[in-house]
Order: structure tokens, then C-alpha cells, then sequence
């Protein structure tokens, strides 16, 4: 494990848990006036989840994704079964 990513780690669940705490309001104050600043409290922690993404360790998700789509794209179906 490398101590440098443990920070970001942290982070990353700190986000995760923050959107799903703001989801959960979200749902419960549906027909109040406060949904619309919820709403956009809630966006803007989706979009930090969403931009802080390819520091942390799951970027790899999108980059075995993009090798395989581009391995069937080329027809390399060699590739494909390497991943099962």
C-alpha cells in the first residue's frame, strides 16, 4: 500500500459518503423550499466526487473499460478473454 494515496483515499470515501447524505435529503425534503439549495449542495458534491476520480485508485475502472472497447473494436478477441 502506498501511504501517499491513503489521503486520498480518505477523501474519496468522505465524497461518497457526502452524496449518498445528500441523496438521502434530497429524498426526504422533496417538497420543502429547501430542495433546490440541497440540490445544488448535492450536485456540486457529485461533481467533486466526479473530478477528483482519476486522482484515486478507481481510474483503473475506466481504463480497463477503454481496453477493452478498443481490443473489440480492433477484433482481438484474445484480449477479451484474457479479462474473464
Amino acid at each position: 500500500m502506498d501511504p501517499n494515496q491513503h489521503g486520498l483515499d480518505e477523501s474519496f470515501i468522505g465524497l461518497l459518503w457526502l452524496t449518498s447524505a445528500t441523496g438521502m435529503l434530497l429524498l426526504v425534503l422533496r417538497d420543502s423550499a429547501l430542495m433546490a439549495p440541497l440540490l445544488v449542495v448535492h450536485l456540486g458534491v457529485v461533481l467533486a466526487l466526479f473530478i477528483t476520480l482519476p486522482y484515486g485508485k478507481f481510474v483503473h475502472g475506466f481504463y480497463r473499460m477503454a481496453a477493452l472497447v478498443k481490443a473489440a473494436g480492433e477484433g482481438r478477441s484474445d484480449t477479451l478473454l484474457k479479462s474473464e
